[in-house]
Formats: C-alpha cells, sequence, structure tokens
C-alpha cells in the first residue's frame, strides 16, 4: 500500500486509475478529527464486504481487503487534526492518500470504475506558485506552495551587467545600479523590469506557474504593464519588500491565488465561454456523460465538492462516470469551487466536436 501526497497526484496517475479493471473499491472518510477515522474505516470496510459477497469468493474478498485493513491500521493515528483518507484497492491497484483537507462526502463502494472526486478536489487543493518582490536595489523572487516558501533562485545568466542589472548573493537577487542618466529614469526602470521579465520567463518557462508580483502600487502596475509572462496573477500585492513581513506577502499572495483561476483550467473556460451554444461545448450533464464514454469530451469542469442534483442515476454518480470516461479517452478534468462554474452550472463542458444532430 503506497501513501501519496497531494502534490503526487498527477494527470497520467489519475489516467491510470480511471482505467483500473473491476471491481474498484472507494473509501473516503473526511473527519474533523483524524482519529475517529478508526470507527468510519471499519464500517466502511464492513459496507464494502457486503457489496463484493454478492460477486466475489470468500478468498478473493479476503485479498481484496486484507491489503486495505492493513493501510488503515498504518495510516490513521490518533491525531485530533482534520483529515481525509481515500483508500482505493481492485486488482491491479492499491493506495491509499491522506490530507489535512476535507475533501468529498463520505464513500464506501464497489464498482466498475473508482470514484475519482475527491481526488481530483485533491489535487486542485496543491499549488505552487511564485512571489516576485520588486525592490531597485533587491527585487527578489519566492518558489511556493500551499504549505511553504522560499527563497528561489534566477538563472545563471539573469542580469545584464552592461545595463547595470547584476545577480545579488547566490543569485537570489536581482538589483539596479544607480541611475546615470538623470534625464530619463523611467526609460532606465522600464529597462530593468524587462530584464526581470526575461529572466522570469526563463525561469519558469516549465509549467508557466502562477507569478504574484509585490512592491508598491504604481510600479506593480508598470510592471504588469511591460511583462510577457502569460501566468502574472493581478493585482498583485501592493506593499514595499522589507517592510511587508515574508510571512505577510506569502499569506497575501496565498489569497490571492486562490481566488483566481489560472493555467490551462482558464485557458479552458475561456474556450468554454466562447463555444457554449455552437454545438461544441454543454452543461446539460445527461449529454456531457454520452459525450465522455464517446471520447468526445476535451475539457471537463467538476464542482469541488458539492453534491449535484440529478447526478445520481440508478445508483451510479453521473459525475464520477463522466470523470472517468473523460480520462480515459485522454480528456482533461478541471475541479473548480462553486462560484467558479460557468453561469454556476453543476457540470460543463468542451467537447472536441459537435454531435452531428448539432
Amino acid at each position: 500500500m503506497t501513501i501519496i501526497e497531494p502534490e503526487r497526484i498527477s494527470l497520467e496517475k489519475l489516467r491510470g486509475l480511471a482505467s483500473a479493471a473491476p471491481p474498484c473499491i472507494t473509501i473516503v472518510l473526511p473527519e474533523h478529527e483524524a482519529r475517529d477515522a478508526r470507527i468510519a474505516f471499519k464500517d466502511a470496510l464492513a459496507q464494502v464486504r457486503m457489496k463484493l459477497a454478492a460477486g466475489e469468493s470468500r478468498r478473493d474478498i479476503a485479498s481484496l481487503l486484507d491489503p486495505l485493513d492493513l493501510a488503515a491500521t498504518n495510516v490513521i493515528d490518533s491525531s485530533k487534526e482534520p483529515a481525509t483518507f481515500i483508500f482505493l484497492r481492485s486488482p491491479d491497484v492499491c493506495e491509499s492518500f491522506r490530507t489535512r483537507y476535507l475533501v468529498g462526502q463520505p464513500v464506501a463502494a464497489v464498482g466498475d470504475c473508482f470514484q475519482l472526486r475527491p481526488l481530483l478536489a485533491l489535487a486542485s487543493k496543491h499549488l505552487e506558485f511564485y512571489i516576485l518582490a520588486l525592490k531597485l536595489n533587491d527585487t527578489r523572487i519566492f518558489k511556493c506552495t500551499d504549505q511553504s516558501f522560499e527563497t528561489a533562485r534566477f538563472p545563471k545568466n539573469a542580469g545584464t551587467e552592461a545595463a547595470g542589472f547584476v545577480l545579488g548573493s547566490s543569485q537570489s537577487s536581482l538589483r539596479a545600479e544607480p541611475v546615470h542618466d538623470r534625464d530619463h529614469p523611467e526609460s532606465h526602470l522600464e529597462h530593468y523590469y524587462r530584464e526581470i521579465d526575461r529572466d522570469v520567463n526563463a525561469l519558469l518557462k516549465d509549467g508557466h506557474p502562477p507569478l504574484v508580483v509585490v512592491g508598491v502600487e504604481h510600479e506593480v502596475a508598470r510592471f504588469h504593464r511591460l511583462t510577457t509572462y502569460p501566468e502574472c496573477v493581478g493585482p498583485g500585492i501592493r506593499g514595499l519588500p522589507g517592510h511587508l513581513g515574508q510571512n505577510e506577502m506569502y499569506q497575501q499572495s496565498l489569497e490571492l491565488v486562490r481566488s483566481v483561476i489560472t493555467g490551462p483550467a482558464r485557458r479552458a473556460l475561456e474556450k468554454f465561454d466562447k463555444l457554449i451554444g455552437t454545438g461544441h461545448a454543454s452543461a446539460d450533464i445527461r449529454e456531457i456523460v454520452g459525450a465522455a464514454s464517446t471520447g468526445r469530451v476535451e475539457h471537463l469542469f467538476l464542482p469541488e465538492n458539492e453534491a449535484v442534483p440529478g447526478s445520481v442515476d440508478s445508483g451510479s454518480d453521473l459525475l464520477d462516470l463522466a470523470a472517468v470516461q473523460t480520462l480515459r479517452h485522454g480528456g482533461d478534468v478541471h475541479t473548480l469551487p462553486g462560484t467558479s462554474m460557468p453561469s454556476r452550472a453543476p457540470v460543463c463542458a468542451v467537447f472536441r466536436y459537435a454531435s452531428e444532430s448539432s
């Protein structure tokens, strides 16, 4: 049994789980105190055992459930902290996930596929972003996650010595030399910001994580106008680095990043807005499930934790079914806060092509 942290839930892993052979067992235990999961797990395991008894031999049931029992013993502790435990088991899969976030609803399910919505919500909780603290004599960059931050380094070739922009110690900062052309200080500043922009693009070229710029209001606005970096999060954070404590700067930046949709999800939402009403996008759950099963869904958008009326049909969770089929056919699934869903729709999708009846 492998214990997997949120940052390791890659798209490739989700696609692999979506293709697992049945029977697929999903147990989800969101608990306000981790220690309460011990009893909840025993109850969930009993429910799963009863469901398996209808179609599996005793020997098969034992081979499926014994590793889960062992994993729970190793993972669930006596902590009073909130936690969600997710256990997945099939003939070829045996994994568990633990997070401090409360995601999903309690689940004890056996089916032809795993229920992946809790994992999708968990993956969306993990954030990676950067902070650029603008200051003429000490511009710094920080690498951040939703739980930590650390000083990052500019590329080795950062700074343009001839222009008077040079690396600080250990490549952790850039500084502008005194302005020699007193008649054109604004040009000097813009040149400095363009050099920073070049170095930011070089550093963050792989993946383009969100970038939050911190600095004096007019300097942040100027950098936003000049930057070519595609994931610069507006409006940035106002405050002079050095006067604004690093922890306060991080907390404000984290709150800003959590409040906006960035990266592939933002671009996919823009695509949905353009295509809705053309037959190439939909907010109808049954149309989306049918399209997902035939590989037509390119982007699927699901609400983070909300129960969706009409999403369960004959005991099957249609949202999970749509997610699994989308992943199996190479599409992307984006989990968003309910308030960020287009037109507050409970589910929506972008299609690779319109249906013949459209």
